[in-house]
């Protein structure tokens, strides 16, 4: 670990500049604010989402300003690291044993600074250095990492590189709750036309609500003019593929074609997805099963585990892991989408397999679904095309933030900028 050391700035040992899982007392049997490591997300400062929960003893806890820091291999790696703010003053959290708390020592560490330490990369490397255990259960050893030693400015220079780094977090959460927002609408709008069949009728009133006619399909009633069929009736559906993993060059870190697996999907929520972690080579594509998808078909994992979505922002491939739509013509991205995401326990409960579950494209292709007729189909992909290109440039101008501050990190973290 080296970096450049900075007037004014001293070296001191982690201990001497936080407070590691500070003693809090919570009563058995009160209702409390729970945050699990799911509530983590890479490379988001803040916290997404907690549950209440009656407190029975155990976990870590915190206030509002302690950092949530990983302390098993598996979050380390996926760089799960938050700064508490959804607690009342002078409440007390709970939360998973499988991270440690930080919290800053009292005009010595300004919180944020401590967030932005426990991100930076050298700071990473030193608790994965202290990792100790089985290779499937590798946990940092407190004390080892505690003594580790970091370049630390002056109290108030913390604050001011805090606050330029705080600027870009905040404009990331405030991208992420208009999205989140967006998508609250869109699922409403969905479940009013497909679920509740209060689409626009011709006057543009709500079409069950004026006395919509309905005819019986053999499974209930549906709107005149609407017919049931298959999955694929709506869309083509394709498999994926992997290149062997022996040849190195079927695989590239740089260019080359974006390949996702549903570990990319696991790891991020984006509802766009450009790229995944690994991108293969031409000779990868054409020594595999992967087909190129057009942007804007929809992907869906067909196992471990079942049910992962998102859409293709450009021309992809996947891994086998998947059972991808490609929408026909007249059917919308968000259509297919938000039935995917309507269906997902029904195809769940269709899947077999004795190691893991999995949906097979066979039987995927049988799923029976009700189709809109082209009328409301095309009014509805009218309705969400904003909405849906509103999403995919926030989400697309957030990846871009992220890049940016982490390219900023080291060397305002450093003392270099």
């Amino acid at each position: 670990m080296t970096y450049k050391v900075s007037s004014g700035w001293e070296e001191k040992e982690l201990q001497d500049i936080i407070i590691c899982n500070p003693e809090e007392h919570i009563e058995k049997g009160s209702i409390v604010k729970q945050v699990n490591l799911d509530k983590l997300e890479p490379c988001h400062k803040f916290i997404n989402g907690f549950e209440e929960v009656e407190y029975t003893g155990g976990g870590s806890k915190f206030r509002n300003c302690d950092v949530l820091f990983p302390k098993i291999s598996s979050a380390l790696t996926r760089k799960k690291t938050a700064l508490v703010t959804i607690l009342d003053p002078d409440e007390v959290g709970v939360g998973s044993n499988w991270y440690m708390v930080l919290r800053a020592v009292p005009q010595v560490t300004d919180p944020d600074f401590l967030y932005y330490l426990a991100i930076t990369p050298w700071f990473r490397e030193l608790a994965l250095r202290a990792l100790e255990g089985s290779s499937r259960s590798q946990y940092i050893n407190l004390p080892v990492f505690l003594k580790s030693k970091f370049l630390i400015p002056p109290y108030e220079e913390q604050r001011s590189i805090a606050k330029s780094l705080s600027a870009i977090d905040l404009k990331i959460q405030k991208n992420n709750e208009v999205c989140q927002r967006l998508e609250s609408i869109l699922k409403r709008l969905f479940r009013t036309w497909f679920i509740d069949f209060n689409f626009p009728n011709d006057h543009n009133a709500p079409y069950k609500q004026n006395d919509g006619s309905f005819h019986d399909n053999g499974r209930g009633d549906i709107p005149d003019g609407w017919t049931e069929g298959c999955l694929s009736d709506l869309g083509e559906i394709v498999a994926g593929g992997t290149p062997s993993k022996k040849i190195s060059a079927n695989y590239t870190s740089e260019g080359g074609i974006p390949w996702i697996t549903p570990k990319d999907l696991s790891q991020s929520k984006l509802k766009f997805i450009a790229r995944g972690a690994a991108n293969i080579t031409q000779k990868g594509f054409d020594s595999s099963n992967a087909t190129l998808l057009p942007t804007g078909s929809v992907l869906f994992s067909s196992r471990a585990p079942i049910g992962y979505i998102a859409i293709a922002a450009n021309e992809l491939t996947t891994n086998q892991g998947f059972r991808s739509i490609i929408p026909k013509e007249g059917i919308g991205s968000a259509y297919l989408y938000y039935l995917l995401l309507n269906k997902t326990e029904e195809i769940t409960n269709m899947a077999s397999g004795s190691t893991f579950q999995e949906i097979s494209g066979a039987e995927l292709k049988k799923l029976r679904v009700i189709i809109p007729d082209s009328r409301i189909l095309e009014l509805f992909q009218t309705k969400t095309d904003y909405l849906t290109r509103y999403q995919k440039n926030l989400e697309k101008e957030n990846q871009l933030l992220i890049a940016i501050r982490d390219h900023l990190l080291p060397l305002v973290m450093s003392g270099e900028l």
